[in-house]
């Protein structure tokens, strides 16, 4: 997304990379944080203190070229400390405090610490030309929790880090897929237990789970574990592709995510999606029509259903593959995101003077 991001820019003007910008964290700091957390107690969010933020900006500050028209962050948080002396544009997945929300417990963590990091990201945000997401959903919290000018506010959506195919070459096997980076989190207990109920009704169904993991007692009939997959190794990147266009469906009971990339990866090959009605998910996959969406994501009956309807209604899931497909080349195709990022580039009006002027 990052190649992409810089590449669609650079094509409308000459861009000057600004990294890898990563000063290491403070060892005596992240000790004492977790020493804190397992003794009970709340730590700090070391990984943004106040002295690591301040060593970013020094280098960002010390490699950024002073002719350049605008800064183009990639991310928020690290960047907070900045005190950029042109037009900026900031993209991330989401806001600091949605990510603190999602992916930790705010509990473990001292709240006077986590209140200055959002404060500060807030007020660097506000004075930026324009603040981008990937979803809508993650735009609008935004300027709810932060408040943004709307106007400033906008989403150029995702794309897949694969290859679309130039046809949907499903065979019609009987194969749902769960993929994960954190099977607890993206809910792989919930997905087994529907898939024990569905296997009830049909016994030649079959999953696949690809990524983390999976507890000792997923090893039943019917159920393969893949591992993680790397994209950057042909042979695992072409298995990838083999297991997103043989499957019935790819199914989600997420309660920590965003913007899922797997789902737009899916309907590449057409694979229509179950999953959760959470978070940006709605944005990428329509409930009904590319897939299913529940409403409570530890339902297992409701998610056995929505498998076995998978199964069982044929001409759906055929009319599911074909919108699937249709749906991400329109939406979430690179061309689109680069198209959306451009068009944003174009209403810095700062920029657009400088442009006029330089020309």
């Amino acid at each position: 997304m990052n190649a992409a991001a810089f590449s669609a820019i650079n094509k409308r003007e000459a861009t000057h990379y600004v990294g890898p910008v990563n000063p290491p964290v403070s060892a005596g700091q992240k000790a004492w944080s977790k020493l804190r957390r397992v003794a009970g107690s709340q730590g700090s969010f070391f990984f943004f203190s106040e002295r690591r933020l301040q060593k970013i900006a020094g280098e960002v500050h010390s490699k950024c070229k002073t002719e350049a028209r605008l800064d183009f962050f990639h991310g928020f948080t690290s960047w907070i400390a900045t005190r950029p002396k042109r037009p900026y544009i900031a993209w991330s997945d989401c806001t600091f405090r949605d990510y603190v929300d999602i992916y930790h417990r705010r509990e473990q963590f001292r709240r006077d610490d986590l209140e200055r990091i959002e404060h500060a990201e807030a007020e660097w945000l506000r004075k930026a030309d324009r603040v981008l997401f990937t979803s809508n959903w993650a735009a609008e919290r935004a300027v709810r929790n932060y408040s943004l000018d709307a106007g400033c506010v906008a989403s150029v959506g995702i794309f897949g880090e694969t290859e679309m195919p130039a046809r949907d070459v499903y065979s019609g096997r009987k194969e749902f897929v769960f993929v994960s980076t954190n099977f607890e989190a993206k809910g792989g207990r919930v997905v087994l237990a529907a898939f024990r109920e569905l296997k009830k009704l049909h016994a030649d169904t079959s999953l696949v789970i690809v990524g983390d993991q999976p507890p000792r007692d997923a090893c039943e009939p019917g159920v393969s574990f893949m591992g993680f997959l790397r994209k950057e190794v042909r042979e695992e990147y072409q298995r990838f592709r083999e297991i997103l266009a043989g499957a019935r469906a790819i199914v989600s009971a997420t309660s920590s995510d965003i913007c899922p990339l797997l789902f737009v990866e899916a309907g590449y090959f057409g694979c229509p999606v179950i999953s959760t009605r959470r978070f940006a998910i709605p944005e990428i996959v329509d409930d009904g029509r590319t897939g299913f969406l529940l409403d409570d994501s530890v339902d297992t009956v409701a998610l056995a259903g929505k498998m076995c309807r998978m199964l069982e209604s044929a001409d759906e899931h055929r009319q599911m593959r074909e919108a699937a497909w249709a749906k991400v080349r329109k939406e979430h195709s690179r061309e689109r995101f680069e198209e959306r990022l451009c068009s944003c580039l174009g209403q810095v009006p700062d920029l657009n003077e400088q442009l006029a002027r330089s020309r």
